[in-house]
C-alpha cells in the first residue's frame, strides 16, 4: 500500500436467518468501512432484504456444511486492503471502532499481517462472562485463508503463522454466540461437521476438544469425558504458550472429573501433572484442584494448590489464560478463608478475609469465619472492643444495614459475647426496641 493512501476496510461476514442482528451487525463499523460485504448461505428471513437496504453488497453461496469454504468465498469478494470478518452476532463498541483505521495504518508499516483483539464473551443479561483473543481483522492477501469446516481458523499458505499485532488492550470484539437461545439447534450440526473433519484428519486432537465440547453442553459427561481424554492422549509433547483449545480441553475434563463421584485422587492428580506440564502458566488447573481438594475436605491440600493458582494469576495474568479463576477469584478467596481456617493458619485466614470483603462486604459466610478466627474462644470485653474496631475499619458504622449485618455475623460465628457486646454498643436504644432486640 503506498504512503498517504487511507486504509481502505472491507468488512466480511456470512449469515443464515440474522434478521435480528444484522442491522447492528453492519451500523457499528459503517462510517469507517470502505465496503461491506454479507454472504448470504440460505437464509429464510428478511436478512438479505435489510442488508442491501443498509447499502451491503448481498452475494448468495450455497450451503456446503464448511464453514471454511463460505467465509473463503466472501475474502474473494472483498476488494479493500484489510478485513474485518465478524460474525453477524458480534461487533466492536463505537469507540474500538473509530481507533481501527489509525491501528492498521500503524501495522501496514510494520509489515504485520493481523491483529488479535479481545474477545468478550456475553451471557444471556448480556454481561461478560468468559474473555480471550481472536484475529477478525487481517490483510487482503490471497495467501491468507480459513482451514476446516467447523472453528475455522485463519493461517497463511504452507500452515505458515501470521504475523499477528497484539491490539487487546486496545480493541474488543463483544460476542453473543454462546447465549442460550442462540445455541440451540446447533449440537446436531456441530457433531457433523467435526466428524467429517475428524474422518480427513484423524489425529485432530483439537477436533476432539470441540467434540468434548458438545457432549459437554448437551450434558453428555461420559461422552465429553471420552472425547477430552482423546484430545490429550494425541496433544504432541509441546503446546504454544497461548493454546487456548487445549487449555480448555484440559479445564473442561478436570472440571468433570473432580464432580464424579468415586474418582480417584491418583486419577485426577495424572490429568493435573500433564496439564500443568504442557501449560505451566495455566492457573485454572490449579484452582480446579484446590477446588476439589476443598471439597473432600482436605484444606492443606486445597491451599496449596489454592495459593498456586492466585500466584500464576498474578505473575502471569488472565489474558488468554486463567479465565475460570478470573471469573471465580470470589469464590477461590472464600475457600481459602475456610480452609486457612480448618489448617489452623488465622492469620493468613484473617488477611485472605480482608481481600475478600474489599469487593464483597456482605458475604456472610467470610465475615463470620474472620470473626472465628479473630476470636478464637469466647473473648473478653477487651477483646470486642479490639474486634469492633477493626470491622469498623471495613464497615460504615453509621450505616444501620452494615451494623445489622455484623451483629447477624457474630450470631452466625457463634461468638454470642460478641454478638450482645455489639448489640448494646452500635445499636442505640431506640434501634434495637425498633427491631425488636
Amino acid at each position: 500500500m503506498k504512503a498517504g493512501k487511507p486504509i481502505r476496510i472491507s468488512q466480511c461476514m456470512i449469515v443464515k436467518n440474522e434478521e435480528k442482528n444484522i442491522e447492528r451487525a453492519l451500523t457499528w463499523g459503517k462510517q469507517i468501512m470502505w465496503e461491506q460485504i454479507v454472504v448470504d448461505t440460505g437464509s429464510e428471513d428478511q436478512t438479505a432484504e435489510i442488508a442491501e437496504k443498509m447499502g451491503a453488497k448481498v452475494c448468495v453461496f450455497p450451503w456446503i456444511d464448511d464453514f471454511a469454504a463460505a467465509k473463503n468465498y466472501a475474502i474473494c469478494q472483498a476488494k479493500g486492503d484489510w478485513i474485518a470478518f465478524l460474525d453477524a452476532d458480534e461487533y466492536m463498541n463505537p469507540q474500538d471502532a473509530r481507533k481501527l483505521p489509525g491501528i492498521l495504518e500503524q501495522l501496514s508499516r510494520r509489515g504485520l499481517e493481523a491483529l488479535s483483539t479481545g474477545w468478550q464473551q456475553l451471557d444471556d443479561e448480556g454481561q461478560i462472562f468468559s474473555s480471550g483473543t481472536q484475529i477478525r481483522v487481517f490483510r487482503n492477501d490471497p495467501k491468507i485463508r480459513y482451514r476446516r469446516r467447523i472453528h475455522e481458523q485463519l493461517e497463511a499458505a504452507g500452515g505458515r503463522e501470521l504475523r499477528v499485532g497484539n491490539v487487546v488492550q486496545e480493541l474488543s470484539i463483544f460476542h453473543e454466540g454462546y447465549q442460550t437461545k442462540a445455541l440451540k439447534g446447533k449440537s446436531g450440526r456441530n457433531r457433523r461437521l467435526i466428524q467429517e473433519e475428524l474422518k480427513e484428519h484423524p489425529g485432530d486432537y483439537e477436533m476432539m476438544g470441540y467434540m468434548g465440547d458438545e457432549y459437554r453442553s448437551d450434558g453428555e459427561s461420559k461422552e465429553a469425558v471420552r472425547w477430552y481424554r482423546s484430545a490429550i492422549d494425541h496433544m504432541p509433547s509441546t503446546l504454544k504458550e497461548y493454546d487456548q483449545r487445549s487449555a480448555a480441553t484440559f479445564t473442561y475434563l478436570l472440571r468433570l472429573l473432580s464432580e464424579e463421584k468415586g474418582i480417584s485422587t491418583e486419577e485426577l492428580q495424572m490429568i493435573y501433572d500433564k496439564a500443568v506440564h504442557l501449560l505451566p502458566k495455566e492457573a485454572d488447573f490449579d484452582y480446579i484442584m484446590g477446588r476439589f481438594f476443598a471439597a473432600q475436605e482436605q484444606p492443606d491440600q486445597a491451599v496449596w494448590y489454592l495459593e498456586k493458582a492466585l500466584r500464576k494469576l498474578d505473575t502471569y495474568g488472565c489474558s488468554n489464560r486463567a479465565l475460570l479463576l478470573a471469573g471465580n477469584l470470589q469464590d477461590a478467596y472464600d475457600l481459602l478463608v475456610r480452609c486457612y481456617y480448618g489448617v489452623g493458619n488465622m492469620q493468613a485466614c484473617v488477611n485472605c478475609a480482608v481481600t475478600y470483603l474489599k469487593y464483597d462486604r456482605y458475604g456472610m459466610g467470610v465475615l463470620s469465619r474472620l470473626l472465628m478466627a479473630l476470636l478464637p474462644g469466647e473473648g473478653t470485653r477487651k477483646e470486642y472492643e479490639a474486634v469492633s474496631g477493626f470491622l469498623a475499619k471495613l464497615y460504615d458504622m453509621k450505616d444501620i444495614k452494615d451494623r445489622i449485618f455484623l451483629i447477624k455475623a457474630a450470631e452466625l460465628s457463634g461468638r454470642m459475647g460478641l454478638h450482645d457486646f455489639l448489640l448494646r454498643s452500635i445499636l442505640t436504644q431506640e434501634e434495637r426496641k425498633g427491631l425488636g432486640l
